[in-house]
């Protein structure tokens, strides 16, 4: 074989293992999909990666998350949330402005023109759906007035919902240097804009039909998703996904913010910088079906005897003061074995489910509220509604006794008995001033010593004088005899 044609095989074997290579499924390192549990981050493609819970914002996979990153045009989230937080109706009709067409060459477009008429849900909707960089400018315009006052505000709503790594410059997220986020950033945007029934909705779409006026002529056009997880048939279809965005551009990468719920478990994942554009489908797939993995059931008597602290306190008229407010005790709770999905180990899962249920509690009192109550005296019942429908219910009973404020005894009033009147004495006993009101009681005890001294000391004197008389008389007597 002749050196020429060794090169030659050896040209051909290389462009064949080229093309092997870009046609079969990517993979990084050996990832097996029966155990998903097992996911590492050299599974994934991603540069950047997160996975989080969407009701409670727990980080559920990590990778670098908090590098800054070029966003592409997943900056179009917060764009369709400005948007629709605007309050323009979504049935006015809105014409569509010339910085529409003020786009970088090569942008992905609607595509809409300057002075085309359509619904601003149309407008919503297409932009979204096709990331169209033409009615990202038309969103910034109606509602702002103008693109840079647009992103002015952009700027100041990341700071209020604490995007503390994201600077925007456009509204599209076209390259510049200066415009740029970070994984935690987007899913913490993603967490927050997914709360919006109609953001929800536009991201779910995988087509959308919108109707435009142009010149005159009225026109219907089907715009598909460019989120792959939706479509229906496609090999990248996830059954589990409901949104929500794409991006792409040579120094972002490709990027997708995504968002899958599986009976009741609800996740968004964030994947930026893959080399390929279906690597970000394998990096969501995967990162999804790890999260699914995360979660266990509760009980709902669990979660019923968490919430009880929305309602298990009542406050009993007619108690004793310090005693009106009342802790009931929930008895023979009923799930009908029904269970709730949460975060593995998590509280603030738990928490956020038991908050939920309370919010759902419907109370139905069985007796007043009013003392006198006895400790375990049923009060009432309570009923839950859970997120799939199903009930769970329960007594509430008095955690204790509650009585009624003690009756005071009763005062008798008598009248005080009338002095009863004397004859005067035939002697007067010497007189003693009465002792002042309130006198002392030494004062008075000396003032009764003196009165009974003088009156021995008047009986003495009274019997010595006596005797003295008799004496005299006996003499005179004597005297007069002779003797």
């Amino acid at each position: 074989m002749t050196l020429y044609r060794k090169a030659l095989v050896a040209l051909i074997a290389a462009f064949i293992l080229m093309l092997s290579a870009a046609t079969a499924e990517p993979t990084l390192a050996p990832y097996d999909m029966n155990a998903p549990e097992n996911l590492q981050s050299a599974h994934l493609f991603a540069e950047s990666a997160l996975l989080i819970d969407r009701d409670t914002g727990e980080v559920l996979f990590n990778k670098n998350s908090k590098v800054r990153m070029f966003p592409a045009s997943t900056t179009k989230i917060m764009t369709l949330l400005l948007g629709i937080e605007s309050g323009v109706p979504l049935d006015e009709m809105v014409t569509i402005p010339k910085e529409a067409a003020d786009v970088p060459a090569g942008s992905s477009v609607i595509p809409v023109k300057p002075g085309d008429v359509m619904s601003w849900r149309d407008l919503l909707y297409s932009f979204m759906l096709s990331s169209g960089n033409d009615g990202a400018n038309a969103v910034a315009v109606r509602v702002d007035g103008s693109i840079e006052a647009f992103v002015e505000h952009m700027n100041a709503r990341a700071a209020e919902l604490g995007l503390e790594g994201t600077h925007y410059v456009n509204a599209h997220g076209y390259h510049d240097a200066n415009h740029y986020t970070t994984a935690q950033d987007l899913a913490t945007l993603a967490r927050f804009a997914m709360e919006n029934e109609t953001f929800r909705d536009v991201v779910k779409q995988p087509k959308w039909t919108i109707t435009v006026t142009r010149g005159g002529t009225t026109k219907s056009a089907d715009i598909i998703s460019r989120n792959s997880l939706l479509q229906t048939g496609e090999k990248y279809y996830y059954p589990d996904c409901n949104g929500i965005k794409t991006g792409h551009h040579g120094k972002a990468g490709w990027c997708f913010v995504g968002s899958a719920e599986r009976d009741g478990m609800r996740l968004i994942c964030v994947v930026l910088n893959c080399d390929q554009e279906n690597d970000k489908w394998f990096d969501a797939a995967r990162l999804f079906e790890y999260g699914f993995t995360k979660y266990r059931d509760v009980p709902a008597s669990e979660l019923m005897e968490r919430a009880a602290s929305g309602f298990n306190t009542v406050q009993i008229e007619g108690a004793a003061e310090g005693t009106e407010a009342l802790g009931l005790n929930l008895y023979e709770v009923d799930d009908g074995g029904a269970t709730v999905k949460a975060v593995d180990g998590s509280e603030a899962a738990l928490d956020h489910l038991a908050e939920q249920l309370g919010e759902s509690a419907e109370v139905n009192w069985t007796r007043e509220l009013k003392a006198p109550v006895g400790a375990g005296e049923i009060m009432g019942n309570v009923r839950c509604t859970l997120p799939d429908g199903g009930e769970v219910k329960a007594l509430l009973v008095a955690s204790r006794d509650v009585e009624t404020p003690a009756t005071p005894e009763p005062v008798v009033v008598t009248e005080a008995p009338k002095p009863v009147e004397t004859q005067p004495a035939a002697q007067a006993e010497p007189s003693v001033p009465a002792p002042a009101k309130g006198g002392s009681p030494v004062l008075v005890m000396a003032a009764l010593v003196l009165l009974l001294i003088c009156a021995v000391a008047g009986a003495v004197a009274y019997h010595n004088a006596k005797k003295r008389r008799a004496r005299r008389r006996k003499r005179k007597r004597r005297k007069g005899t002779g003797r």
